[in-house]
């Protein structure tokens, strides 16, 4: 064991036993530092360094330090944290880094983070039981990114709720179900929402109709039923949400707009190109439906555009804005995942090559149904739901 690691040792041992019984988790700038200690030779004295975490609780920092403990031998305690980033560290007399900065948000009451350490980072979640690791990327111990293992699916839905409604009870008027592999891959697959198909306890109906007959529960159980996906859950908003969370929260969404758009029943007035997008320019791009060629089936791939557009938007950010991105979003979402799932659900994204994730709408035609205009969704739907099985769509 090198000189170093036995220094870290008497000094880790002192601050446990000036620490014994402290754990509690405060929400105030901390850092813990190791005191000045002796080395061998007792006649040469040192003072090891310090390991600061700027703007951490103190349970947040200990848990780093044990992280970077276990990973330098000092401690044959495994840090609190997913199997596959135990696994992943090969303790060993690394130099490890001694200086970083937190980055916290709420979310569903639970809190999140991501804590820079130089070029190290760590993805945690608190959901009442103390600090977790549940990812990260470590180039000081030469650990490549976790960001959990794929593939994943969630729904992503836009209710029909104007101000005021609640969003819960009204019309699914967009749907997509957003895929990840989780090696860097995914596919967004928009479904038209007067898709005519089986609505358990309710017959066969346009899909949009699930949300407002049942709630999410009955929506997600067609959307199941449907397409057999393994979908970990939903996010849902509505009209004002939608706006906030595209303006407000991100500060608009950048889109290349494939034609004009000037559609009065949408409130939206585009030209061809890139366009940078506040808020309700987002929305009506969304919504554009009647003076665009494709109906129905054209907005479904807009609104793709847009979550697209959204997550390019975060990526560029970086992962640190995540946890307060997360926070100011919760007010306009509606979400059955837990603040873990959504928080690795949008770091896997982040980390995936948006440019190459293909945004495409289930195949169907237009028809009628006991007088409603409704989509026939065609047979290869089926076949497009099974590609998406993998969290991917093949060339």
């Amino acid at each position: 064991m090198t000189r170093r690691i036995l220094l870290y040792l008497l000094a880790s041992c002192l601050v446990l036993s000036a620490c014994s019984g402290d754990t509690a988790d405060t929400t105030t700038t901390t850092s813990t530092t190791l005191p000045p200690t002796t080395t061998v030779p007792p006649t040469t004295t040192t003072t090891l360094p310090e390991l600061e975490v700027a703007d951490a609780p103190l349970g947040l920092v200990e848990l780093v330090r044990a992280f970077y403990d276990y990973a330098a031998g000092v401690s044959t305690a495994a840090p609190v944290a997913a199997a596959q980033v135990v696994e992943a560290i090969t303790p060993g007399d690394w130099d490890v880094p001694l200086s970083g900065t937190a980055f916290l948000g709420f979310f569903k009451e639970d809190k999140v983070a991501v804590v820079e350490v130089e070029d190290d980072f760590f993805l945690a979640v608190n959901d009442g039981r103390g600090w977790r690791i549940i990812g990260g990327e470590w180039p000081s111990l030469e650990i490549p990114a976790i960001v959990g293992k794929g593939p994943r699916h969630v729904a992503v839905v836009g209710s029909d709720a104007r101000p005021g409604e609640d969003v819960e009870s009204t019309r699914a008027d967009s749907i997509h179900f957003v895929a990840l592999d989780g090696e860097g891959s995914g596919a967004v697959v928009g479904l038209p929402r007067d898709s005519y198909v089986a609505v358990p306890g309710f017959g066969r109906r346009k899909i949009t109709t699930s949300l407002s007959l049942g709630g999410p529960e009955v929506m997600m159980e067609a959307f199941n039923d449907l397409t057999g996906l393994p979908l970990e859950g939903y996010v849902l908003t509505g009209f004002s949400g939608f706006e906030e969370l595209l303006g407000s929260v991100l500060g608009g969404v950048t889109v290349e707009v494939p034609f004009a758009i000037n559609d009065r029943w949408a409130h939206v007035n585009l030209s061809a190109g890139i366009q940078d997008l506040d808020g309700a320019e987002a929305l009506g791009f969304a919504r554009a439906r009647k003076t665009v060629p494709g109906g129905d089936f054209t907005r479904s791939e807009h609104q793709g555009v847009i979550l697209l557009g959204a997550a390019a938007m975060v990526k560029q950010m970086g992962m640190t804005a995540l946890p307060a991105l997360m926070e100011h979003a919760e007010p306009h979402l509606t979400t059955d995942l837990s603040a873990e799932e959504l928080f690795t659900f949008s770091v896997m994204a982040m980390s995936a090559d948006l440019d190459s994730i293909p945004n495409v709408v289930a195949p169907g035609s237009p028809g009628s149904a006991g007088g409603a205009s409704v989509v026939f969704l065609a047979n290869s739907a089926d076949d497009l739901w099974a590609d998406l099985a993998d969290g991917r769509l093949e060339p």
